[in-house]
């Protein structure tokens, strides 16, 4: 039985800290730099806390490609990717990579005439490079929110994907961009989530770590 979630605890860009051992979890919607959250944490830090996730943790799962040198890293299966300032074999997902690029905004382009459209965008008309990842023209993009590496209704083998870059980034809560052709699932991003976007499983998953505890 699902557990009906307290409207109350995902108010809009709320954080909610919760202690484990010598650890502060940070459980908010959005991680990204310079954020409310982001400025939490690292004053979690300068006052020597540990909290989880890091400031470094949150800089680096936002930046697509030292999100993926990372993940890979830790032998999850990544898309490969490039960064390009206006060459873009299609198909292919593309993302922003500058100061304010948002991951979220994530684009898949199959022509040339939309990828010359939002490249101009994500570039601000050229003054950026951008990132690029080449796919197959069967694959599918899709998203899947993890809840402390933990997920609901997730295609098999997905799961254990999630759990494992939480081990690595440490995000309580986050959306994994994911890209599946055939039956291999790869990661292309990481991006914030949002309260409202939840499913109700998934809110009660989220309700029973803010009412109870907290598990690492």
């Amino acid at each position: 039985m699902v557990r009906r979630a307290r409207s109350d605890l995902f108010t809009a860009a709320s954080i909610h800290l919760r202690h484990l051992g010598d650890e502060t979890y940070v459980i908010s919607e959005d991680y990204s730099f310079k954020t409310e959250t982001y400025y939490r944490i690292v004053s979690l830090e300068v006052e020597g806390k540990t909290p989880v996730p890091s400031s470094r943790d949150t800089l680096e799962a936002y930046v697509v490609p030292v999100c993926l040198a990372r993940a890979e890293q830790a032998g999850i299966p990544v898309l490969p990717w490039e960064i390009s300032d206006r060459q873009v074999p299609l198909p292919a997902i593309l993302y922003g990579v500058h100061y304010f690029a948002d991951p979220s905004e994530y684009s898949v382009v199959r022509d040339t005439e939309t990828a010359a459209r939002v490249v101009r965008f994500i570039t601000n008309a050229g003054k950026y490079p951008f990132c690029y990842q080449p796919i197959d023209g069967e694959t599918e993009i899709f998203p899947v929110t993890a809840i402390f590496g933990k997920t609901a209704g997730a295609p098999d083998g997905v799961g254990d994907l999630c759990a494992g870059i939480y081990r690595v980034f440490r995000l309580p809560l986050v959306n994994c961009i994911f890209a599946q052709t055939g039956d291999r699932f790869a990661l292309s991003a990481l991006t914030p989530v949002r309260y409202s976007s939840l499913s109700r499983e998934e809110r009660g998953i989220l309700t029973r770590v803010l009412e109870e505890e907290c598990h690492g």
